[in-house]
């Protein structure tokens, strides 16, 4: 009831790094999380999403203290779906997805990119041997690559099938992670926080958390993926880091609820 909603609401706010730990209780999410973008993290109030009146998408919303938070001055970062055919049975039609531009307070706090400095030496002509120091925007392994959505092909590019597949790939994995936020780790925030969502999913009366496979992938949390609208515009981001700094209380990565919330 809302009562109950109130008081998880008071709990959620007097908890140091409570959706930076629920977030690491899932799998997919937790392995785009590293040691850096915990500390930002920790600046996290609050995770909450808007569907859209006509059914055809939905927003989440990343809400930040921006009184406490040095890494960036947006006191929300927004991740948005356009999703025509979201409230029916089909196979999901991402039409577009958008992200905030974040905006960080400075280089050296930036998370999705670091300021690499490299020498140089010149080869040949008269300055042969002069050294010079140049300094070069590296991508690095973060969350934050979630709200930066990479652009999808126009008409008429000629992409190969090696691309199209990696392009398909990673909107696919994407829009899985965002269909989880929206559908068991919004609802259930407190549970996963707490673990008690990983003992639902699995039980454990006959102790199958011990039992399970910790190298065994995708047991739950699998979307059978979505087609492209190649009018609609770009796709969603991710990191490629493996580390998780939050080691799960049992293996798993977080319910598959299809992107449809009761």
């Amino acid at each position: 009831g809302d009562a109950d909603d109130a008081d998880d609401n008071v709990v959620v706010k007097g908890i140091p790094q409570f959706w930076a730990c629920a977030m690491g209780h899932i799998d997919i999410i937790a392995e785009l999380i590293t040691e850096q973008d915990i500390d930002c993290l920790d600046h996290l109030i609050d995770i909450t999403c808007s569907d859209f009146t006509n059914g055809t998408g939905f927003e989440l919303h990343f809400h930040f203290n921006t009184e406490t938070n040095p890494f960036f001055t947006n006191s929300v970062l927004s991740k948005r779906y356009e999703v025509p055919n979201l409230l029916t049975d089909d196979e999901p039609m991402l039409q577009s997805v958008t992200g905030t531009e974040i905006d960080w307070t400075s280089d050296e706090r930036c998370l999705t990119h670091r300021i690499v400095t490299k020498k140089q030496r010149k080869k040949s002509g008269p300055n042969a041997g002069q050294v010079r120091t140049v300094q070069k925007k590296e991508k690095s392994d973060s969350f934050f690559h979630f709200f930066i959505p990479p652009k999808m092909p126009e008409l008429g590019d000629i992409v190969d099938e090696e691309d199209a597949d990696a392009i398909e790939d990673h909107f696919d994995h994407d829009y899985e992670i965002a269909c989880i936020i929206r559908g068991s780790l919004i609802p259930n925030a407190v549970e996963w926080f707490t673990g008690e969502a990983l003992e639902d999913l699995y039980g454990d009366e006959d102790g199958l958390l011990e039992d399970i496979d910790e190298d065994e992938e995708g047991l739950v949390g699998v979307n059978e993926g979505f087609v492209f609208n190649p009018d609609g515009g770009g796709g969603g981001g991710g990191a490629g880091g493996t580390n998780n700094p939050f080691p799960p209380p049992a293996p798993g990565n977080g319910e598959n609820p299809e992107c449809q919330q009761n």
